[in-house]
C-alpha cells in the first residue's frame, strides 16, 4: 500500500503547485453561467496477447483493461438532474474482473433558493459481490452545481490570442465576462459561425487588436476553442439525506429500508484543472452493523504547456452484519507529454487493492502516438 501513498503524495505536491503557477484573471467558481448544463465522458482502454513458444503456454500473455467514467448535470432555478457512472474492466491471465457503481437523482428546488427535494437510485457491482445492487431514494438536501466551461473558455481564448500577438494586452474582466456569457448562449445562434463572428466584434470594440481586425489563423483558434468538448469545467457542492428502499442486495441478502446520506464536491481552480469527488453512505436503520460506503476523487490539470496529468482514486466498503467488511480500491495515475506538435507520449500507472488481494496489483501502461502525415 505503500507505493500509491508515496506517488499519490508526490502527485498531489506537484498539482498544487501547478495551480498556483498558473496565471488566473479571475476565480471560475466565482462565474454564474446563463445556463448550467454539464457533460463528460472519459474513456481509456488497452489490451495485449502474446503467444509464446511453449506448449504449455506458460509465457502466454492475454490481458486489457478499459476505464471509463460519465456525468451529466443539469441545474435550472427550480429543478435539477444529476447522472454520473464509473466502470472499470480488467483481463489479466484470462480471468475477467469488473467493478461498476452508478448514481442518478431528479431534484426540486424551493423557490430562490439551495434547498431542494429529490428522488433518486443507485447501483454498484463488482466481480466480488454475489449480485448487482441496487436501491432507490428519496429526501432533502442543499446546494447546487454550476457550469463554469464558458468562462474557462474565454480564458483560453484570451490566452491563444496573446501567443499568437493577435492582441496587444489581456482584456479587461468585463470583456471576459461578455466573451463568456455569450458562449454560454450557444443554443441562441444559427451556427457556429454566427457565435464566433460575435466573439469577434466583441475583442475588436474593446481597441485592443493591432490590426483593427482579427485575422484568418486567430479566428481558427476561436472556433477550435469554442468547439471543445472535452475539457468541462464544474463548480459547487451538494449535500443530502433521506431515505432508500433496497431492491438487490449486492451479498444476496435480504432487501432492507435505508438510511442515505451523500456529499458531491467541483472545483476548477484554472482553466486547465478540474477536481471532482464524491462520498456516498448507505446504511440499514441499525446504522453501522451494514452498510455501503464509496469514495472518490478525480483531480486532472496541466502542469506546463506540454505535460498534463490526471489522477484518480476510488474505494468501496460492503460491511454486512457480523462479517468482516469487504473493501475494494485502485488508484489511477497518468501523464501526458507533448514533446512535438505530432508526437504525444502518456504514461499510466494502475494499482488495485481488495480485501482477499495479498497485496496491490501494479500496472505501467506507456503509449507513444506519432502523426506522420
Amino acid at each position: 500500500m505503500k507505493k500509491p501513498l508515496i506517488v499519490l503524495t508526490i502527485l498531489t505536491v506537484w498539482c498544487a503547485e501547478s495551480v498556483v503557477a498558473q496565471p488566473r484573471v479571475g476565480p471560475l467558481c466565482g462565474y454564474t453561467p446563463p445556463r448550467s448544463e454539464f457533460r463528460d465522458l472519459k474513456l481509456s482502454a488497452n489490451y495485449r496477447y502474446y503467444n509464446d513458444q511453449f506448449t504449455d503456454n506458460r509465457d502466454n500473455v492475454n490481458s486489457g483493461s478499459l476505464r471509463a467514467s460519465f456525468s451529466r448535470l443539469l441545474d435550472a432555478p427550480t429543478f435539477g438532474i444529476s447522472q454520473q457512472a464509473n466502470v472499470k474492466l480488467d483481463l489479466t491471465r484470462d480471468t475477467f474482473s469488473y467493478q461498476a457503481d452508478g448514481a442518478m437523482n431528479l431534484r426540486a428546488y424551493v423557490a430562490q433558493t439551495n434547498f431542494f427535494g429529490f428522488v433518486g437510485a443507485e447501483a454498484q457491482g463488482a466481480t466480488m459481490f454475489v449480485s448487482p445492487g441496487l436501491r432507490v431514494s428519496a429526501g432533502l438536501g442543499y446546494g447546487r452545481f454550476k457550469d463554469v466551461t464558458a468562462l474557462s473558455k474565454a480564458l483560453k481564448i484570451q490566452e491563444r490570442l496573446l501567443g499568437l500577438k493577435a492582441i496587444s494586452a489581456p482584456l479587461p474582466a468585463t470583456v471576459i465576462f461578455e466573451l463568456a456569457d455569450t458562449i454560454g448562449r450557444r443554443v441562441e445562434f444559427a451556427d457556429l459561425a454566427s457565435l464566433v463572428q460575435e466573439l469577434e466584434e466583441i475583442i475588436e470594440a474593446t481597441g485592443f487588436v493591432p490590426q483593427g481586425q482579427l485575422g484568418a489563423v486567430a479566428l481558427l483558434r476561436i472556433e477550435e476553442i469554442v468547439n471543445e468538448t472535452a475539457d468541462e469545467k464544474l463548480c459547487g457542492w451538494e449535500l443530502r439525506v433521506g431515505l432508500g428502499y433496497e431492491l438487490l442486495d449486492s451479498q444476496g441478502g435480504p432487501r432492507d429500508w435505508l438510511t442515505l446520506a451523500s456529499f458531491e464536491y467541483a472545483l476548477a481552480p484554472a482553466p486547465r484543472s478540474q477536481f471532482k469527488s464524491s462520498l456516498r453512505f448507505s446504511s440499514s436503520l441499525s446504522l453501522l452493523e451494514e452498510y455501503v460506503l464509496i469514495a472518490q476523487a478525480n483531480y486532472a490539470f496541466r502542469i506546463s504547456e506540454t505535460i498534463d496529468a490526471q489522477a484518480s482514486y476510488n474505494f468501496v466498503r460492503t460491511q454486512l452484519k457480523a462479517r468482516t467488511p469487504l473493501d475494494i480500491q485502485s488508484l489511477d495515475l497518468r501523464l501526458t507529454f507533448q514533446v512535438q506538435a505530432n508526437l504525444n507520449l502518456a504514461v499510466q500507472l494502475e494499482f488495485t487493492l481488495a480485501s482477499d488481494f495479498e497485496e496491490w496489483t501494479q500496472g505501467l501502461t506507456i503509449t507513444a502516438n506519432y502523426d506522420l502525415f
